[in-house]
């Protein structure tokens, strides 16, 4: 059937009016799209690759702070896009779930797409026009099966486009799924359009029963439907074994249904796909052949000659976890990454990606597996039947089992370039963040190792803040002898370099609120009417066996690793109102309630620890306040009853930063909404001043504005802090880069200051933090800070502060 204005000749390059591009020139276009934002994503990779490079081996005090005008624009550039990629519709609630967005980040990308597709479908068509329907039916076509190499190369673990742009499989797999919806709507629209044509005929039925290259199409669209329908999160969950199998056994049946239906001078767009499909297998298994066959790794073999590389035992701990040991494992990994772990002896043909929970250096690869369902119970099942939960022998009573791993896999920014690091973990979330934060502290080490003649930096980073919320005391038996080597290991750096300047601070939140979903509203009891107690700073130091006081004080002296026969007690003090879910904004100020949801620490005896270790723990009777307590210098771990509040924890850094900071979190959603921050902004006040209290008037007349102005979103709003107090000798060195027209200024303002207006009487920066040390009252107030953006305005000047405030809506 030929249609006016339609020559019929090559499918590809088909004319279809005056100005209207062919088809082949559309799905090249797509490419060049697609193409000039993967090289884009690449030179940043690039780039940030170099800034790392640079930072480790930069020898001034703030390495992390940018130095050139290139840098500073590309540093200020990358602020304002991480700003606004990250900001998010607030979750709400329906029927007592919980529904979360995606960031504006990754869902502006799919967008992007998603426009860029839609306007190749039908540039230049007249879609009211039906003789160019059939048009319209051979452009969806021809753009829809270009889609396909792309899908294909977001799917891949051995993924091309992750090399380049420096992101893991799993990250880009969200992508892979949204690029598929795209396609099928791509493709309904390509159906649509013909049965659309053929309806002007009642031409549907017959087509579908008589044309092969329509039954084939329709085949493609009906197996590309299913896929998309049981990729649905919810559908997933059901049973990821299952969806594994039928998602191969699909999407080859999709593959071939439009191999049978493309024409064949758009089959090469078919052939790409098998391609990266064969590419991303052959990749893998070259790589597990590698890592599980012991004939690669004879060094490293310590008993027989082994056909299999990787033996693994199974230890059960409290929380229905079970631990996996594989003693010098095939592989090295980087803190953070993940493996593909299997075992047939117990969970036959079921592979799971685990995180990593131990480091390089220990020689040994460790995951921390919470029993589910399905593979990870018969885990714990099969750990449990050879060992008793708190025995003193902590060796499975099994031999070992042979497992096989297929990784590593995960990529993110390596943290020892940053100035700051905040890890925030909730739950089996430590598994990432304790890793990480052990990665940072043996680079420490390794910096200031002892005898090593000159000091090669490694790690840059010099404040880490550590947080892991958890819902029982008998969890901190999983991570037991890691936190102690991270405390044992920071005090040798202190021994070997006296005049350490690196910070470590670590907490420990009890909380029952799992989830870390929004607080309940004010109409609802507060937990503050509970009974209160004292709290008690026992402090673990290092004792020999020969040495055990005796047991009259024993009770004093608190072991990590006490498991209490009442930890899961389900018992909730003041008639069901739960006090470890009260938000401490300030740990040093928080006052302790008495909650035995999560179970009491039993007294045990205490083991030989490696280092000092300081713990605040509740007790059951009330115990006299013993004053304030001297702490050492090594940095102590607090365990706090209550939810920490990430956005407090996160400016408190910010405040202090010197340089580009990193924020991780991992842990449930509830988490990860919290840490989303606000930006900070600090009015160092005095009250009885009158400009500082009209500059107190406006920052709290925009912050109400913001909110009431951003119902939907978080852009605008801001967390104000105002404090009396001086600044610290970081902030004011901060501060004056602000002011200044440094170009080592985290950020550039309108107005520039003279020193001298922030500090009386200096004359340069150096000058006015000596003078400030000497007398804090130098320091003229008001001031309103910033700090995310680097930013500061003194005195009252409503226009500058105002136009503060109100760049965060651009940004």
């Amino acid at each position: 059937m030929s249609m006016p204005g339609m020559t019929m000749g090559p499918m590809g390059h088909m004319h279809m009016g005056d100005g209207v591009p062919d088809l082949f020139y559309l799905q090249k276009m797509y490419w060049v799209v697609v193409g000039s934002a993967i090289a884009a994503a690449t030179v940043v990779n690039g780039i940030n690759g170099y800034l790392a490079f640079q930072r480790v081996w930069d020898s001034t005090l703030t390495p992390s702070k940018p130095k050139s005008l290139f840098f500073n624009t590309y540093a200020t550039a990358t602020a304002i896009t991480r700003e606004a990629s990250y900001a998010t519709v607030p979750p709400f609630s329906i029927g007592g779930r919980t529904f979360h967005f995606v960031p504006l980040g990754p869902l502006s990308i799919i967008l992007a797409n998603l426009v860029v597709v839609l306007v190749f479908c039908f540039y230049k068509l007249d879609t009211m026009d039906q003789w160019k329907w059939e048009d319209v039916g051979y452009r969806t076509g021809f753009v829809s099966i270009a889609q396909l190499p792309l899908i294909f190369l977001l799917a891949g673990r051995q993924n091309l486009i992750g090399f380049l742009v420096g992101l893991s499989y799993e990250r880009l797999n969200w992508f892979h799924r949204w690029i598929a919806r795209t396609l099928w709507l791509t493709a309904t629209i390509h159906m649509g359009f013909w049965f659309r044509n053929w309806g002007r005929y009642d031409y549907i039925t017959y087509q579908l029963k008589n044309d092969e290259l329509s039954k084939r199409g329709f085949a493609a669209w009906c197996i590309l439907t299913f896929i998309v329908i049981s990729t649905a999160a919810p559908v997933r969950r059901l049973s990821y074994e299952f969806f594994v199998l039928q998602h191969l056994v699909t999407f080859v049946g999709f593959i071939v249904a439009v191999w049978f239906h493309a024409p064949d001078e758009v089959k090469v767009w078919v052939w790409i796909p098998i391609g990266l499909l064969v590419f991303d297998r052959v990749a893998r298994y070259a790589w597990a052949t590698y890592a599980n066959l012991s004939i690669f790794h004879r060094s490293k073999q310590n008993a027989g000659h082994a056909l299999w590389a990787n033996r693994a035992t199974f230890t059960p701990l409290p929380g229905n976890v079970t631990r996996i040991t594989i003693d010098n494992p095939g592989i090295r990994w980087k803190p953070g990454q993940h493996v593909f772990l299997n075992c047939h002896s117990i969970a036959p043909l079921q592979s799971h990606p685990f995180t990593i929970a131990s480091i390089p250096e220990d020689n040994k690869m460790e995951f921390l597996i919470r029993a589910e369902k399905g593979g990870t119970r018969r885990f714990f099942q099969y750990a449990s039947k050879h060992q008793v939960f708190g025995s003193a022998d902590t060796t499975p009573g099994k031999r070992p089992r042979t497992v096989f791993i297929d990784g590593p896999y995960g990529a993110i920014r390596p943290l020892g370039q940053f100035d700051s690091v905040v890890l925030l973990a909730g739950g089996m979330g430590a598994t990432f963040t304790l890793p990480c934060l052990r990665g940072l502290i043996a680079g420490w080490k390794a910096e200031y190792a002892i005898g090593s003649g000159k000091k090669a930096r490694r790690v840059v980073t010099k404040r880490i803040r550590f947080v892991w919320v958890i819902k029982s005391q008998t969890q901190l038996k999983w991570f037991e002898s890691q936190l102690q080597s991270v405390l044992a290991d920071v005090e040798e750096c202190q021994r070997a370099q006296p005049d350490l300047i690196k910070e470590l601070e670590m907490s420990i939140y009890l909380t029952c609120d799992e989830e870390l979903e929004p607080q309940p509203s004010a109409g609802q009891a507060p937990c503050s009417q509970a009974l209160l107690e004292m709290t008690e700073t026992a402090t673990i130091t290092n004792i020999d066996e020969k040495e055990k006081p005796p047991v009259e004080d024993q009770k004093d002296n608190i072991s990590i690793n006490s498991v209490s026969s009442s930890s899961e007690s389900n018992y909730r003090p003041g008639r069901g109102c739960c006090c470890c879910t009260i938000a401490i904004e300030d740990e040093d100020k928080a006052t302790e309630h008495k909650c035995t949801c999560s179970g009491h620490a039993a007294l045990s005896e205490v083991k030989p620890q490696d280092t000092v270790l300081e713990a605040t723990v509740s007790k059951e009777t009330e115990i006299p306040d013993a004053g304030p307590i001297s702490r050492p210098t090594t940095h102590s771990l607090n365990l706090v009853s209550g939810r920490p509040q990430p956005r407090t924890l996160i400016r408190k850094v910010l405040e202090r930063a010197e340089g580009e900071s990193a924020v991780v979190v991992c842990g449930p959603q509830g988490l990860s909404d919290d840490a989303k921050t606000l930006d900070p902004i600090t009015l160092f006040h005095t009250p009885a001043l009158p400009s500082s209290s009209r500059v107190l008037t406006i920052l709290k007349q925009a912050a109400t504005a913001a909110e009431a102005g951003t119902v939907d979103s978080r852009r605008g709003e801001f967390q104000l802090e105002i404090t009396t107090a001086p600044p610290t000798s970081d902030q004011l060195r901060n501060i004056l880069d602000y002011v200044t027209a440094n170009p080592a200024g985290a950020g550039q303002n309108t107005k520039q200051y003279a020193i001298e207006e922030v500090v009386r009487g200096a004359k340069d920066a150096e000058d006015a933090l000596k003078r400030f040390k000497e007398d804090p009252g130098v320091f003229v107030r008001p001031v309103t800070v910033d700090w995310t953006n680097g930013k500061a305005v003194l005195g009252d000047n409503e226009s500058e502060i105002l136009k503060m405030v109100h760049q965060l809506d651009v940004d």
